[in-house]
């Protein structure tokens, strides 16, 4: 029974960070920004996406609001849940590293 809880534990803690997205920020507009996101394969491109913000984004770690982000900050991007055919990428959180 341990062994089983235990395994469901690691599983859960894998899971629950599956989704994020970790990157450099390359571009600052409006309302939105370019992430770049390093490629797991060295030998390959890295991939880039447009953070599309909402009213619901909040900002934590060293900044607090989106005018404090800058170009070539470190940041973690947790999106909202939304279904797998949706067109953009809407960041919950965004935390700077």
């Amino acid at each position: 029974m341990k062994r089983l809880l235990s395994i469901l534990a690691v599983l859960l803690l894998f899971l629950s960070a599956c989704g994020d997205y970790e990157g450099t920020v390359t571009e600052k507009r409006d309302t939105s920004f370019m992430l770049e996101v390093p490629s797991d394969n060295s030998e390959e491109e890295p991939i880039f996406h447009e953070m599309h913000l909402t009213d619901g984004t909040i900002f934590k770690g060293s900044i607090s609001t989106y005018e404090e982000l800058e170009e070539g900050d470190k940041v973690r991007v947790i999106p909202f849940d939304v279904p797998d055919d949706f067109p953009y990428f809407l960041p919950a959180e965004v935390i700077v590293e």
